[in-house]
């Protein structure tokens, strides 16, 4: 294990529990982590870890109907995402796969409160935009950071996305937030199998689920991304009935659901890197200049979900 830290974060806190839990990793001192970041090198995500200070904005607004109401924004503190799902966006947004943790979370916290003082209607908040929080945690300590900070506030709430089933860091909390939810991303087993790698199955990703129903959490049900495969119709009726059997709906505080999709540019870029990747040959250009199924096909995915639970969200689609 190699251990990057940028010389301006020797003496952050979080920085020091970082070093505490890699005790015997090698250290590297450096002066800014683009200068290893932004490499276009191979390296090991497991065995290199970059500690920095986040010296820009760690809030930008989301995309148009991207869910509850126009006050939502993405915020971030770590960059890149242990797991490997061959259809993510992650893989051509960075030069490499290394981990980055940014350690100054008292100054991302005063971002967040600047928006909530200028916002006047409830307003959400997305962790895990850029990295798996959930799984990251042990290293991060986020969760003990960032859910008690978000309870200072009314009229927000913060979401904590997930594939992970790393519970016990929620149940280590004590308590039960108001303003947080955790958010599982789910799929077909068999398809998380294929395109999903290292990531947990479905069962284990619905006992997780289950688990924080029974004590009380907020759970959100994300439905993405739904893939374009073969026989797409009879492996999503399955896994509704399947979900439909495994999960209280009616205890669920959420669903999302959403197909696959990119930009123009993101997609000319997944397909250069990974030619042979099968769902990216079912995508088309759609008249609203986003690379995604086709209008059919999303709108079985919609109404099958909408079915499971009517009042589930569809995410950048009318």
């Amino acid at each position: 294990m190699i251990l990057y830290i940028e010389k301006d974060t020797i003496n952050y806190p979080q920085t020091q529990k970082i070093l505490s839990f890699f005790p015997d990793a090698d250290k590297i001192i450096i002066k800014n982590y683009k200068n290893i970041f932004d490499k276009n090198i191979p390296l090991n995500q497991e065995k290199s870890i970059i500690i920095a200070k986040l010296t820009w904005s760690a809030i930008w607004k989301t995309p148009d109907n991207y869910w509850h109401t126009p006050n939502t924004y993405f915020f971030k503190t770590s960059l890149n995402c242990i797991f490997d799902c061959s259809y993510c966006y992650l893989k051509w947004a960075f030069k490499n796969n290394m981990q980055v943790y940014f350690v100054n979370y008292e100054d991302i916290k005063k971002q967040i409160s600047e928006v909530v003082e200028k916002e006047t209607e409830f307003t959400w908040f997305y962790s895990s935009d850029y990295s798996d929080i959930l799984w990251s945690n042990k290293i991060t300590n986020f969760l003990q950071e960032f859910v008690p900070f978000f309870e200072n506030f009314n009229n927000v709430m913060m979401e904590v996305r997930t594939k992970s089933t790393n519970i016990q860091e929620i149940l280590d909390l004590w308590f039960v937030p108001k303003n947080t939810e955790f958010a599982f991303s789910l799929n077909p087993d068999e398809l998380i199998k294929k395109y999903e790698k290292w990531t947990p199955s479905l069962d284990d990703r619905i006992k997780a689920i289950n688990k924080l129903l029974e004590h009380g959490y907020k759970v959100w049900l994300r439905f993405l991304p739904l893939l374009p495969v073969k026989n797409y119709e009879n492996i999503y009726k399955e896994f509704v009935e399947y979900i439909k059997n495994s999960i209280d709906i009616k205890k669920i505080h959420s669903s999302f659901a959403s197909g696959l999709l990119y930009t123009k540019e993101d997609y000319n870029n997944i397909l250069k890197k990974y030619p042979n990747l099968d769902i990216l040959y079912r995508l088309k250009l759609e008249k609203d200049n986003f690379v995604r199924c086709d209008r059919d096909m999303r709108n079985f995915f919609y109404n099958l979900f909408k079915d499971l639970d009517q009042n589930c969200m569809i995410c950048m689609d009318k």
